[in-house]
Formats: structure tokens, sequence, C-alpha cells
């Protein structure tokens, strides 16, 4: 009785802990970084600016806004960063969920963000499903967006 109860109680815990739909959300992780092929185009959607302007994305990319990370240090240099969060955009789905990129330095990081109460200036790298244009960005404070680069990627 006790063995028969026991493995009961087992295939219970086994039915209710498999997964009962097949669209199982992401987990946590950043996404693989793939280089970009040379057949798809990288253009940089954000406003020529004025030699102190700086831009970041503005409040209509919120409801696009898939992924970002914020980093408070690097150790390697500028365009490899860039670079890679543009990789990491395209790995995300060939482009077809990824559809920008946004790379850039003092970055106000929103609370929540790890348990963070956020505020502080970081790197970061946000990651966007639709194409973003120019009206899209808004000036950044003085010192913040620093470096910023943004970029659709098509293919």
């Amino acid at each position: 009785m006790f063995f028969s109860t026991l493995l009961l109680a087992g295939l219970v815990s086994l039915t209710v802990a498999l997964p009962t739909s097949s669209s199982i959300e992401s987990r946590a992780g950043g996404p693989i970084a793939r280089p970009i092929p040379s057949t798809c185009t990288v253009t940089n959607p954000l406003p020529t600016a004025e030699s102190s302007m700086t831009y970041q994305p503005g409040p209509s990319t919120a409801g696009a806004l898939m992924y970002y990370a914020y980093y408070s240090s690097y150790t390697t240099s500028t365009t490899q960063m860039q670079q890679q969060c543009f990789e990491q955009c395209y790995g995300f789905g060939d482009s077809t969920q990824c559809k920008t990129a946004y790379w850039a330095q003092n970055l106000t990081v929103p609370a929540g963000y790890y348990g963070s109460p956020g505020g502080n200036l970081e790197i970061g790298c946000l990651f966007f499903n639709r194409t973003l244009t120019t009206g899209d960005f808004e000036a950044a404070l003085a010192g913040q967006a620093v470096g910023a680069y943004a970029g659709n990627i098509q293919c």
C-alpha cells in the first residue's frame, strides 16, 4: 500500500511538472552573439547630432524594447562592445525578432534591474523588436548617452 501511494504521488508530481504548452517563454541569459552577414545592412537611425548633443531612445520605444543589459565597466574596446551588442541583437533571431540595437555609455539603469533601485549611469545595450526611426530618439541630458550608436539590422 505504501509503495503504491508513493508511486501515485510521484506520477502526480511528474505530471504537474511537465510543460503544458509548446510555447514556453525564453529563460534568463543574453542572446548569443552571431556575426552579421555581409548580405545584411545596418543603418543608423540616430538624429544628426550637434557637437554637444547625444540621443537616447524616447518614450515611443517603450513598447518595442525587448531586451536590455547594463554594465558598470568593461575591459574591451568601445568598438568591440558595440559590435557584440549588435551581434547579440542579430543572434536574437536573425533580425526577425531584434530589428534595432542601441549602445551607449552613461545610460540610466531602470529601477528593478537585477533588483537594483536603478538611477545609476552605466553602459547599456538595448534591443528593439521594430525598426526605429529618427523620431524615436530624444536628446539626452548632458553627459548621458555618450558614444551612442544605433543600428537597424535588415537582412
